[in-house]
């Protein structure tokens, strides 16, 4: 549960920090104790708002997914063409992904299963909600080739879920911005007719650069 911060800003100094260490650093390794030291706060203070490290963990991952998951929603509310909200979708992507790192994402994988859970179905909804109102938008405006609208969000979702894997973007050696960028270039020029492949083109070079 994502607990309200308005008018509190002795949580929203524990979240802010919490959240912008415990996603560089992962937590695993991290005490309440040590928390409290850097904070400058008591331990006391921190148990005030969450029972636990595992409690304030949740709170740091539900605050991000609500976050991120509302800029992603915005997307399609926007008055524009179907490229321009895929490239709106992949900045708001590749800002989001800057944020975690390969420790954080580990961590919850292997220390917090279920709540890898949780944000995995979250993310899985949101793509295909999204993604199926930017591919049936593309179609229709003659930029998506004519093919199952379903078929085409599996190939998204499923590549995207792998490629936010501690494991596959070591071996790689690349980050996860870097890895959401060529997916959707890759994803996108397999998808497009050749009109939508020149505007893309265009269009992507900018988000680049």
């Amino acid at each position: 549960m994502v607990k309200s911060t308005e008018n509190n800003p002795e949580l929203i100094k524990i979240l802010n920090y919490a959240s912008e260490k415990f996603m560089r650093e992962g937590f695993y390794k991290s005490s309440m104790d040590s928390l409290a030291a850097e904070l400058q706060i008591s331990k006391k203070t921190i148990y005030k708002y969450f029972s636990s490290k595992d409690e304030l963990v949740e709170a740091i991952a539900f605050a991000f997914m609500k976050e991120t998951g509302d800029k992603i929603i915005s997307v399609t509310q926007i008055e524009d063409d179907s490229l321009s909200k895929a490239i709106r979708l992949f900045q708001i992507l590749g800002v989001a992904t800057t944020k975690l790192g390969d420790k954080w994402v580990k961590d919850i994988r292997i220390h917090m299963p279920e709540l890898w859970k949780k944000i995995d179905e979250f993310r899985t909804k949101k793509a295909y909600s999204v993604l199926g109102n930017i591919i049936q938008q593309g179609q229709t405006e003659g930029m998506i080739i004519d093919k199952p609208v379903e078929l085409i969000i599996h190939l998204f979702v499923s590549s995207l879920r792998s490629i936010v894997n501690p494991d596959f973007l070591y071996y790689q050696k690349m980050n996860y911005k870097e890895a959401i960028q060529h997916t959707f270039e890759i994803l996108f020029n397999g998808i497009l007719t050749p009109a939508g492949k020149k505007i893309f083109k265009k269009s992507f070079k900018k988000v680049l650069a």
